[in-house]
C-alpha cells in the first residue's frame, strides 16, 4: 500500500508542476478493461500539454485480480493529437511502462515473471476543451500483446470558469 501511495503522490506532484514547458494540465481517473484476460482495472493519470498537439500522460493502473491477473502498470505515454482545434481530439499513443505482475507464480505462461517492461501503442479520443474532459482509448502492449480499453474523465481546473478567452480585460480595452 505504501508503494501505491508513493506512486499516486508522484503522479499528482508531476501534474501540479506549472512551468513554461507545461501549457495546460488535467488530472483524472479511468476504468480499464483488459480484453484477452477479461480483467477490470482502475487507474489515475494526468495530461500535461507540452504543445497543442503533444501531451505527456503519466499514469498508474491497478488490476486487483477480480478474474485472475493481479498486477499494476506504471508509465507515461506521449499522445499526438491530430485534431486539437476540433471539439473532440483524435490521438495516437506510444510509451514505456513497468508492469508488476503480483500473482505471476500461479501462471503456467513461460514468460511470466514479477517485473516486466513493455511499450504501449494505441489511439484514443478526448474532449479538447472545458473543465471536464472524457476520453476513450484502445491500447495494446508489446510484451503480452494484450489489448485494453480505457474510459475515463480528466478535470482541468483552470478551464472551469466557462470562459474560453483567458486574456486580462485591462489590456484589451485600450
Amino acid at each position: 500500500m505504501k508503494k501505491l501511495t508513493l506512486i499516486a503522490v508522484l503522479i499528482f506532484s508531476i501534474s501540479s508542476l506549472k512551468s513554461q514547458v507545461i501549457k495546460e494540465w488535467g488530472i483524472g481517473a479511468e476504468i480499464a478493461y483488459n480484453v484477452p484476460i477479461n480483467e477490470l482495472g482502475f487507474g489515475i493519470r494526468s495530461h500535461l500539454h507540452l504543445t497543442d498537439r503533444v501531451v505527456l500522460a503519466p499514469q498508474f493502473t491497478y488490476f486487483p485480480g477480480f478474474s485472475n491477473i493481479k498486477e499494476f502498470y506504471l508509465g507515461a505515454n506521449l499522445h499526438f493529437n491530430f485534431t486539437p482545434e476540433a471539439k473532440w481530439g483524435l490521438y495516437a499513443i506510444a510509451g514505456p511502462h513497468y508492469n508488476r505482475w503480483i500473482n505471476w507464480q500461479s501462471s503456467t505462461f513461460s514468460k511470466a515473471k514479477l517485473s516486466n517492461f513493455t511499450a504501449e501503442l494505441g489511439g484514443g479520443i478526448v474532449k479538447n476543451s472545458g473543465c471536464i474532459r472524457p476520453f476513450l482509448e484502445y491500447r495494446a502492449d508489446s510484451k503480452w500483446w494484450e489489448s485494453n480499453l480505457r474510459l475515463g474523465v480528466l478535470v482541468y481546473f483552470g478551464d472551469c470558469s466557462g470562459r474560453s478567452n483567458h486574456i486580462c480585460p485591462a489590456y484589451t480595452s485600450l
